[in-house]
């Protein structure tokens, strides 16, 4: 009977510990989706926000009261191209780097590039995703101005090369005038040489 009453005790102070090492494991985890710059969410199977952390509030304009519970597509601007992330990272466990548009709250649009990565069980089940968002506006607004600036230059070159055929056209027709002049003044000269001697 004394053995039963320890074996009671050993089992009741694991299950304490395991408690407490689970609010610890909990605690941490909070503290480190708190800490993190990277505004990241989780989501159910069913596509349902489940969690965020303070840097997706600062991106998007959303609070967890105002959208835990809602869809992860509300996020997006083209919901087939959501649709189209979800069924890519089902196949293939891991989806970095998408270009994506984001709408905030404020409906302001954000160009973003958008990383999913598969949630599992122990027997391999969906359990839901992470999704993991960097707001590329920036980086997108330089590459618009390249891409301008690059096309502003091509069509200044285009111009020079079409001014450059352009001369070359009148001084190759310059040219061959000269030719068929000097073909001429020879012509002359010979038939007044002709007729000197004639």
């Amino acid at each position: 009977m004394g053995d039963t009453k320890i074996n009671k005790d050993k089992n009741k102070n694991a299950a304490e510990i395991s408690s407490d090492e689970l609010e610890q494991l909990e605690m941490y985890i909070d503290e480190l989706s708190r800490f993190l710059p990277l505004p990241f969410c989780t989501v159910n199977p069913s596509n349902m926000i489940l969690n965020i952390n303070k840097a997706f509030t600062e991106l998007t304009g959303w609070s967890d009261l105002e959208i835990i519970g809602e869809p992860i597509d509300r996020l997006f601007k083209n919901k087939i191209e959501a649709e189209m992330l979800e069924e890519k990272v089902t196949k293939e466990n891991l989806v970095k780097g998408e270009g994506m548009t984001l709408v905030t709250k404020s409906g302001q649009e954000i160009d973003a590039s958008v990383s999913v990565s598969l949630r599992k069980d122990v027997e391999n089940n969906i359990i839901g995703y992470f999704f993991a968002f960097s707001d590329i506006s920036e980086l997108k607004k330089l590459q618009r101005e390249l891409e301008k600036k690059v096309e502003e230059r091509t069509r200044q070159l285009e111009e020079k090369i079409e001014e450059m055929e352009r001369f070359n056209r009148v001084a190759v027709g310059r040219e061959l005038k000269m030719v068929e002049l000097k073909q001429e003044i020879e012509n002359l000269k010979s038939q007044l040489a002709r007729m000197k001697n004639g």
